[in-house]
């Protein structure tokens, strides 16, 4: 913890959520310490892992590789996010059946989130419309924002977004999902790493989530 380099492989929907919090207290706690956190969809991420390019990973699980073994960090639940002159912003909770016709801009197929969303609406033998795509949270969050279409987010994201934006649980079977620290199977684990993923565990509490998504409120 006086020296060398974490490396860390983050899928996009805590990028910006969750991590970087992290990140920063690690870096005050242990400045000689060099981060390095990379942007990569979660079969990049157990790949790496396999290979020894990352010391730890942040996703979804279970994981699809054996090489991998998962330490639980917070289950989180899907929401649908529209403008609230959207026809279904006064709703607070929702099936995924009733979304059967609402335009939709997702995350495209090569993403875990959408794979979860599909597998829902499966369960709930819906089939959607997805007349966008986009491969950036943000952006779809963005793209809703004039009242047309809707998107489906984790919680963090969703209930981070403006004022004129609303979230709304989904209650199908399926919508909700879990969040793991990855590590390879029977690999050392450095100072460095065990030390960020203690700190991971506080800061991804679901209390510590909804203080600062009213903070960002």
């Amino acid at each position: 913890l006086q020296a060398g380099t974490l490396t860390i492989g983050v899928i996009p929907t805590f990028f910006t959520q969750l991590v970087p919090d992290v990140v920063a207290a690690f870096n005050r706690a242990y400045p000689g310490v060099r981060v390095v956190v990379r942007d990569l969809r979660s079969g990049q991420i157990e790949d790496q892992l396999i290979a020894g390019q990352l010391d730890m990973g942040i996703a979804f699980h279970p994981a699809t590789r054996e090489e991998i073994e998962v330490e639980p960090l917070f289950d989180e639940r899907l929401h649908l996010v529209v403008h609230h002159k959207h026809a279904l912003a006064r709703r607070r909770t929702l099936r995924m059946d009733a979304l059967a016709g609402v335009p939709l801009a997702l995350l495209p197929a090569s993403f875990a989130t959408r794979r979860l969303i599909d597998d829902a609406f499966a369960l709930a033998r819906t089939k959607p419309l997805v007349p966008v795509e986009m491969e950036s949270v943000d952006a779809l969050l963005l793209a809703c924002q004039d009242g047309a279409l809707a998107t489906i987010a984790a919680e963090r994201a969703a209930q981070s977004t403006g004022e004129n934006m609303r979230a709304i649980l989904l209650t199908a079977p399926g919508s909700t999902r879990r969040a793991g620290i990855l590590w390879r199977k029977e690999a050392s684990r450095s100072a460095a790493a065990r030390e960020f993923a203690a700190m991971l565990h506080p800061a991804a509490a679901p209390d510590k989530h909804k203080k600062t998504a009213r903070a960002q409120a």
